[in-house]
């Protein structure tokens, strides 16, 4: 499985493609430690590849993959602009309630993000 095609559904807003991808992962015992570091990803892409991992590995209690942590987090260097990985309705108050390793990477989303029911 290529984090990247998780990554693209996101940021093209495709839920579909991405919830699937997630449940192709849990099903097939995805270790998140094993994932390598994305190639030919843009800013926002990379920094999408890294928040969503982190946080995904953190909600399946497993560590994140070692190249995560260098993708620059933080206020200074973050991404330029926050970027929404997911639709939610304009009322929701993203930036209070966002996952942490998606706040530290300028992201937007809301708490559930990625949950399967």
């Amino acid at each position: 499985m290529d984090l990247r095609d998780l990554v693209r559904a996101l940021l093209s807003f495709d839920a579909l493609a991405a919830r699937q991808w997630l449940a192709d992962a849990q099903r097939s015992g995805f270790v998140w430690a094993e994932v390598p570091a994305p190639v030919g990803l843009d800013t926002t892409e990379l920094a999408t590849a890294a928040g969503v991992a982190e946080l995904l590995a953190a909600r399946a209690g497993q560590p994140p993959p070692g190249w995560a942590a260098s993708v620059p987090a933080g206020a200074a260097k973050a991404l330029p602009r926050p970027c929404r990985v997911e639709h939610a309705a304009p009322a929701v108050p993203l930036r209070a309630r966002r996952p942490e390793p998606l706040r530290r990477r300028g992201l937007l989303a809301p708490p559930e993000f990625l949950s399967i029911a």
